[in-house]
């Protein structure tokens, strides 16, 4: 008996929030982002690896249910290729009597993401919005490859792993971001999401997308 009231409760406020008056589009969206990890990883106090942004690129699509004249929510289904670029230094010494020289190790790692961001968007005006919301992620495969590495021979590849059996596939945090829509159909948006949970017990995300929006 519990149960069904609670349901009950639950269709009533989904019906009262998107009823029959509300309004509901659909679109799709896609841009480049701008990504890396956080913080960068320290050993004794001395910094080991440094995370640098990359770029790369997501696609998706949206539903964009109207709440009221000046809230909408707005839950999306994108695919980005996002991840970061890393940078080394060690000491390296051909013989004992010989003086350390710095070699720098360079990667670029791509991770293919399914994300599930979930916005509340406000209108302060008729097009122009803020939006804020939480994002669910999953990495569906990753890829390191060397861009720099002093010790490969010169012509030969640089080295590429396939995958991280052991890394973390899922991700969460928040996102928020502006927007502003030029017509009833072409729009752009800027986000930057934040991951709030530490991926392999040291990472978190941090991306910045800008793109643009098309209403079906």
């Amino acid at each position: 008996m519990k149960k069904i009231t609670i349901i009950s409760c639950l269709i009533l406020l989904t019906t009262s929030v998107f009823g029959q008056d509300s309004t509901t589009e659909f679109g799709i969206k896609g841009g480049i982002n701008y990504s890396k990890h956080t913080p960068n990883i320290e050993v004794n106090g001395v910094e080991a690896l440094d995370f640098n942004r990359k770029v790369g690129f997501y696609v998706g699509g949206y539903a964009n249910f109207e709440i009221s004249d000046i809230l909408k929510l707005q839950p999306e289904l994108l695919f980005a290729l996002q991840g970061t670029n890393t940078s080394t230094e060690i000491e390296i010494r051909e013989s004992a009597d010989q003086a350390p020289m710095l070699a720098e190790f360079k990667t670029s790692v791509t991770e293919s993401t399914i994300s599930l961001p979930i916005m509340l968007q406000l209108y302060p005006s008729e097009n122009f919005y803020f939006e804020i919301g939480p994002q669910l992620g999953y990495i569906v495969s990753r890829k390191d490859k060397f861009t720099e590495n002093p010790f490969s021979e010169p012509g030969m590849p640089l080295g590429i792993s396939e995958g991280c059996p052991s890394c973390d596939k899922f991700d969460f945090g928040a996102a928020l971001g502006i927007g502003y829509n030029f017509t009833n159909q072409i729009g752009i948006n800027a986000r930057y999401f934040a991951g709030l949970i530490e991926r392999n017990n040291t990472i978190k995300s941090s991306v910045i997308n800008l793109g643009v929006n098309y209403k079906l």
